[in-house]
């Protein structure tokens, strides 16, 4: 029986918890509004930083040179998030800006992000 082997991880780079604050769009008083709201939702995966040469962009889809994506995020769940959305660890913030459903099965996702320092 083969046990799950987590030889190629390196120390810090293991399982962290993310916490997910969803995107709201609405209407108030003619104005359209965006806002974001903690739901207590969690998503636990790995956070990988994005290279920034051509082979690496190509991979991730970004083909050009000025690209927002910094981080790859993979999990072992199914990733209920979608572009807009948030990820928070700690004092950092992440913006979805894409995920994709490896496989096609719904068992696993990467999820592309870009980290952003500004907003709190």
């Amino acid at each position: 029986m083969l046990k799950r082997s987590f030889m190629y991880l390196r120390p810090g780079n293991l399982y962290k918890d993310f916490r997910i604050e969803r995107l709201e769009v609405g209407m108030a008083s003619g104005f359209s509004f965006e806002k974001y709201e903690d739901k207590g939702e969690h998503l636990k995966g790995v956070l990988a930083e994005a290279g920034s040469d051509l082979a690496e962009r190509m991979k991730h889809r970004w083909d050009q040179e000025q690209h927002a994506l910094t981080h790859t995020f993979v999990t072992n769940e199914k990733p209920d998030i979608k572009k807009g959305d948030r990820l928070i660890f700690g004092e950092r913030s992440f913006f979805v800006l894409t995920v994709d459903d490896v496989g096609g099965l719904g068992i696993a996702g990467i999820v592309y992000l870009e980290e952003r320092n500004d907003v709190k």
